[in-house]
């Protein structure tokens, strides 16, 4: 997920100096250096948020343990905070 989330929050970054360019209505390109800006500073949000998101799966299931509560549940990936599913005898 680091790569996909440094690579989404770069274009982010820098689209929305794109975007700020266009509504002055200024060339796109001018000030080179905003872009390379806005670009790390969307990457290095994007992987922070990823980060957070992390630590707070681990504070919620450490927090569920300790009140004797199931973990949290989810793919690596997609949906980790989604509570756990209980397949009973009869689905399976």
């Amino acid at each position: 997920m680091g790569f996909t989330a440094t690579l989404v929050g770069g274009s982010v970054g820098f689209v929305a100096q794109m975007t700020s360019n266009a509504v002055q209505k200024i060339p796109l390109s001018r000030q080179p250096w905003m872009h390379v800006l806005c670009a790390v500073g969307g990457a290095w949000g994007a992987n922070k948020w990823v980060q957070t998101e992390t630590e707070l799966l681990a504070d919620i299931n450490e927090m569920r343990a300790h009140k004797g509560l199931p973990p949290m549940v989810g793919t690596k990936y997609y949906f980790p905070m989604v509570p756990p599913t209980y397949i009973t005898e009869d689905e399976q």
